[in-house]
């Protein structure tokens, strides 16, 4: 029987979808342009290409994404050895929500899409606090009870270093170029179960 007291955050719009960042990918299909996704914009993310997308549109589209093979496996393997998975990189809540549910995270770091009747009104809720992908994680990691060295990170974007580096583990899946973050070990794979034996590394501190 395991205690999770160690987490693993998952930068899931750049690892879910080999290749491509999901919420652009997300975006995209719904016919929504912008220079850059929510994940990139962080607090700068516009809202406003969202106004009349109905959730619906949302959910069927993310029901569609072609998905890596292996990310529920993985989930379920980190709950069942004392691992707690949760999405850290920054998304549009709905997103993150779906996500969480569909595949077993924990939870999600969400900038609110306002929505009435079903449908996107354009505006957001006031970005969330922390702000950056370090700084969500490093927070959820002390409500977990977790110490940041006793968790791990995977991702692929430039933008995972800063959290690479305040973790024990760090894992860069598939990533298409070098990271600047001192110690991440390079996984590549087409499906995201690649990344558990260099997990078990950490379970094995939890028994």
């Amino acid at each position: 029987m395991f205690a999770h007291t160690a987490a693993v955050f998952f930068s899931v719009d750049c690892v879910v979808v080999r290749g491509d960042n999901l919420s652009r990918l997300v975006e995209e299909r719904l016919g929504l342009s912008g220079p850059m996704s929510v994940h990139e914009a962080g607090a700068d993310a516009a809202p406003a290409r969202w106004a009349g997308v109905t959730e619906r549109a949302l959910h069927t589209q993310l029901a569609e994404l072609p998905v890596l093979p292996g990310v529920e496996e993985t989930t379920l393997w980190c709950w069942n050895n004392g691992l707690v998975p949760v999405i850290s990189s920054l998304t549009w809540a709905p997103i993150g929500a779906y996500l969480a549910n569909r595949f077993g995270f924990h939870s999600y770091f969400g900038r609110p899409l306002d929505a009435v009747h079903g449908r996107f009104t354009g505006t957001a809720g006031d970005a969330p606090a922390p702000t950056g992908e370090r700084e969500f994680a490093l927070r959820r990691a002390d409500e977990l009870g977790a110490a940041p060295q006793k968790c791990a990170a995977v991702g692929a974007c430039p933008a995972d270093d800063p959290l690479f580096d305040s973790v024990g583990v760090s894992i860069a899946f598939n990533a298409r170029s070098g990271t600047n973050a001192r110690m991440v070990t390079p996984v590549q794979g087409d499906d995201l179960r690649a990344v558990i034996p260099t997990l078990e590394s950490l379970s094995a501190t939890m028994v």
